[in-house]
């Protein structure tokens, strides 16, 4: 066997590793459960169905335009994700406001303006109390606004197929390297 031929096939056989390592990768991912349909409203005031969100991974987090401390800090963090995964078609990133009685589409809109969003790849959503509610406490676990609000400061990854996959913190730099590991893995995932 020639030194190219051998070059050559060391090099599949690299690549077919690291291939497998990245779907091996993904199954060892927690599965958190699934999130259900929802429809909310974006910072433009349009209808946002989670259907849209259908075969793409994503990366949400919950937050509101009036937090004093750790939300600004975390949508800076996710202003940073969204400049890693701007070339990415099958990444979204979606901010939930925790407090929809104040968090207005314009309210909203004004926020998410001051980090460089929306954009076709990151949304900002309120909605409805209950609605809110469902989806923070109920399904991530990381918040309410019945009685008080309340949120964690997690990035929470969910697979194309609408599966939760992983909790982050937005504070450590660790965790979000390992947060995009994670979203590679997902990436390859056909739904």
């Amino acid at each position: 066997m020639t030194t190219r031929a051998r070059t050559a096939l060391l090099f599949s056989l690299a690549l077919a590793l690291f291939a497998a390592a990245c779907t091996d990768r993904a199954s060892k991912l927690p599965d958190y459960g699934k999130v259900p349909e929802f429809t909310m409203t974006d910072s433009t005031g349009r209808t946002f169905h989670a259907s849209t969100l259908a075969g793409k991974v994503w990366i949400a987090d919950f937050i509101y335009t009036s937090c004093p401390a750790e939300c600004p800090r975390m949508t800076a963090q996710m202003k940073k994700l969204a400049a890693q995964v701007q070339s990415m078609n099958d990444v979204r990133l979606v901010s939930i406001s925790v407090d929809p009685l104040h968090d207005s589409p314009p309210v909203l809109n004004d926020f998410a303006q001051r980090y460089g969003a929306p954009t076709p790849q990151w949304t900002f959503l309120t909605g409805s109390p209950p609605t809110i509610h469902q989806i923070a406490y109920e399904t991530f676990h990381v918040g309410d606004v019945i009685g008080k609000i309340e949120h964690s400061t997690k990035f929470i990854l969910v697979d194309k197929k609408s599966a939760i996959r992983g909790y982050y913190s937005s504070l450590y730099q660790d965790d979000l390297a390992q947060l995009m590991r994670d979203l590679e893995a997902l990436r390859p995932a056909r739904s």
